[in-house]
């Protein structure tokens, strides 16, 4: 098994064939994200029968409000475009991560996940960079997930991206929520 395992044909056969699978969901159901096999969430049919994901989380604030407090005294645009990015994505499932899993992720990355250092908490983009580079397997997640992570890193020169890979892993809400931080990025607060 383990040399089943180890052969570069069968890892590039089993790789293609869930990147297939993830675009069939994405394309059947929209959403890719409420598949995730990571984090504190489960799935609820809508309206329309589709599944969306809940975040299982006591805190009643929404994603937006999680990022908003996060953003106090944060002057970056880059930073700001990223931290509501996670903010905006599946209500904030990123940020309610960063804040359930800090003391972990923080010892892993041997910096703060959230960094508290100021007169207010904000993200610890250096850490976040340091484990999507230099640990990725410390913070487990979908496709759709990390590509939102990478892409946030990434807005704050903390992590490169593949963007055809970004395209390919992210559904349409999410691939807009990323155009939007890009723009966000580009020409400041006026975006919004």
């Amino acid at each position: 098994m383990r040399e089943l395992a180890e052969d570069p044909l069968v890892r590039l056969t089993v790789g293609e064939l869930v990147r297939g699978t993830a675009r069939r969901v994405r394309r059947g159901r929209g959403s890719a994200a409420a598949h995730s096999e990571a984090g504190p969430a489960t799935t609820t049919p809508d309206a329309e029968g589709t599944e969306t994901a809940v975040t299982m989380v006591a805190d009643d604030r929404t994603g937006e409000q999680l990022a908003e407090d996060l953003l106090q005294g944060v002057g970056n645009e880059g930073m700001q475009a990223a931290t509501r990015l996670l903010g905006a994505h599946r209500n904030g499932y990123w940020l309610r991560r960063l804040l359930e899993e800090e003391a972990e992720l923080s010892a892993a990355g041997n910096r703060p996940i959230i960094d508290r250092s100021g007169t207010h908490p904000s993200v610890g983009w250096d850490a976040i960079g340091l484990l999507l580079v230099d640990q990725p397997w410390v913070i487990q997640a979908s496709r759709s997930e990390m590509a939102v992570l990478e892409v946030a890193a990434s807005l704050v020169r903390r992590c490169g991206v593949q963007l055809g890979a970004v395209v390919e892993a992210v559904d349409e809400n999410e691939f807009r929520l990323i155009l939007r931080a890009l723009q966000e990025t580009v020409y400041g607060d006026d975006v919004r």
